[in-house]
């Protein structure tokens, strides 16, 4: 993640934590739970710590946070802010209380151990942000109406080495410029907002009906992916007993069918919704290019690279310069990406690749191209 990249999403902890006051609370709970291991004979504590709790509960249940694209995700992991937040910390305090409901001076401990963590991570992110606009870096944000496209590569996709990285950013040429040219009619030529390097991460901007497409494809292939995920972990726990790959060839055809099937049905989904075309020969050539762009996702998916969409919605349109019909169209993309967007997420993958989709399209005479 760059500077800027890593600047807004502080700046998004930040807001989270101060508007929660979750600091404030966590001692809050700390305090309560003191008095109870002093005055164990005293409701007003226990009444006091329970309504607190409810309220921090519902505030957690609706953290900003829990949405962040999947790249935000991964950088929230990496900086040790996943458990501290959101649903994760709203979930950990609740296990505690319940677990130690006759051993307040237990739960008291372990609340302190996450005060103390959180007290940290907090002052890292208030540092973080300070510094930042101290040394001048901005932080980048989407501007109403603007949609954004990220691919995450894992390195060992591309075995960190320059030319094979190069050959992956021309396959996403012509995945991304076929959707493109499906859904606006035209190959856009994709500008490049920025590039991260942790794992390598490319995220480019895009028109509100290309990002809409994609984001249906992307959460769409997903979906489809993650009922192979028990597959690929049973056929990794085959391995391990001692199963050679052509024994287990069975297990990969079977994962193969299924994607390949739903692919075919999801090709004429997308087709149908984006095509804004008139051209009933070039919407046949455009299906096949789908197809074979759903299967690249696919593999790349079973990779472990990560496709995220987001987008900034538009702000209300001026009726009086007649551009209302077009923004209200704009609205629905965008829309559509913003639902898309909260269900695409990193998947924990274990074991080897298990698929293996043809990614060239066949001519006639059967020769691929």
């Amino acid at each position: 993640m760059n500077a800027e990249r890593l600047h807004a999403l502080c700046l998004s902890l930040q807001k989270e934590i101060n508007q929660i006051d979750i600091y404030q609370k966590l001692q809050q709970a700390e305090q309560f739970l003191q008095q109870i291991v002093n005055q164990p004979q005293q409701p007003q504590p226990q009444q006091k710590l329970s309504n607190m709790l409810t309220q921090l509960h519902n505030e957690l249940s609706d953290s900003q946070s829990d949405a962040f694209s999947p790249a935000w995700r991964q950088a929230l992991e990496e900086i040790g802010g996943e458990k501290l937040l959101g649903i994760a910390l709203s979930e950990r305090i609740r296990e505690i209380i319940e677990r130690n409901q006759i051993t307040p001076s237990a739960a008291h401990q372990e609340i302190q151990q996450i005060q103390q963590s959180f007290e940290q991570f907090k002052s890292g992110i208030d540092n973080t942000v300070n510094g930042l606009k101290t040394l001048n870096i901005g932080y980048e944000k989407l501007e109403p109406g603007e949609c954004e496209v990220g691919v995450v590569i894992p390195r060992k996709a591309v075995n960190n080495h320059l030319n094979e990285f190069g050959k992956e950013l021309q396959e996403l040429n012509f995945i991304f410029g076929t959707f493109s040219e499906l859904a606006s009619g035209n190959r856009e030529n994709y500008k490049i907002k920025s590039i991260s390097s942790c794992d390598l991460g490319i995220y480019l901007a895009a028109i509100p009906p290309v990002a809409a497409c994609i984001a249906h494809a992307a959460e769409k292939i997903i979906d489809i992916y993650k009922k192979l995920i028990e597959i690929r972990k049973h056929k990794a726990e085959l391995k391990i007993l001692g199963l050679k790959e052509k024994e287990m060839q069975g297990i990969t055809d079977h994962s193969n069918k299924i994607m390949k099937e739903r692919i075919g049905k999801l090709t004429v989904e997308i087709v149908n919704n984006y095509y804004v075309g008139n051209d009933d020969n070039r919407k046949n050539e455009l299906s096949n290019a789908i197809k074979i762009s759903l299967n690249k996702i696919a593999n790349r998916i079973d990779q472990g690279f990560n496709i995220e969409v987001r987008a900034e919605p538009e702000e209300k349109p001026d009726e009086e310069t007649g551009e209302g019909d077009h923004q209200d169209k704009n609205q629905a993309f965008i829309r559509k990406v913003i639902e898309a967007s909260e269900t695409l997420r990193f998947l924990k993958l274990d074991g080897e690749r298990i698929l293996g989709l043809p990614e060239k399209t066949e001519t006639k005479s059967g020769s691929k191209k």
